[in-house]
């Protein structure tokens, strides 16, 4: 199957073929083998990827919109998992919404530990802006684009739910 994958505003050609009981997954051209099993029915899955082990914790966000979370040794990514459809579908809908504020939000419930982010600061596509804790994990939450904190909504130690805007960016 081949889909696009965008993670911290980075995006990526993926092609899975599954053979013998492995995956074989090209991603930008270059091919790696994968063992994958989950853990019973949770969220979490263990990945072998070219003898390279990997612990990932992920859940769906907005599946029939392709958003996931992920986590991976410690650190939160949104993670967008589209195939043809999908894709065609966002990007018309996204090709209004290049300009204007974007709103990095609490995937979960949880506990903010470090704020990055400053008002007027300028950041980059992957910059942190933020760590919370949940779940007894640390995420540190970054920005899918550029652009320069237009407010900061939190502070250490405050507790939020989920989906709560954090940090505001207007768009560069």
């Amino acid at each position: 199957m081949k889909f696009v994958v965008r993670v911290a505003g980075r995006e990526s050609a993926v092609d899975i073929v599954q053979r013998d009981g492995l995956y074989e997954v090209r991603l930008d051209g270059k091919k790696f083998t994968v063992d994958s099993r989950n853990f019973g029915f949770t969220d979490l899955f263990s990945f072998l990827v070219d003898g390279h082990s990997f612990l990932i914790d992920s859940a769906p966000v907005h599946p029939e919109r392709g958003e996931y979370y992920a986590r991976v040794l410690g650190r939160h990514y949104e993670v967008d998992v589209l195939d043809e459809l999908l894709l065609a579908a966002r990007d018309a809908e996204k090709t209004h919404e290049h300009t204007g504020a974007y709103v990095v939000r609490a995937p979960m419930p949880g506990l903010i530990v470090h704020v990055h982010a400053q008002p007027g600061v300028h950041v980059k596509p992957g910059d942190a802006v933020v760590i919370m804790e949940a779940m007894k994990m640390r995420n540190e939450l970054s920005t899918e684009v550029g652009g320069v904190v237009k407010n900061v909504a939190v502070n250490i130690g405050d507790k939020v739910d989920s989906q709560a805007a954090l940090v505001t960016i207007e768009r560069e």
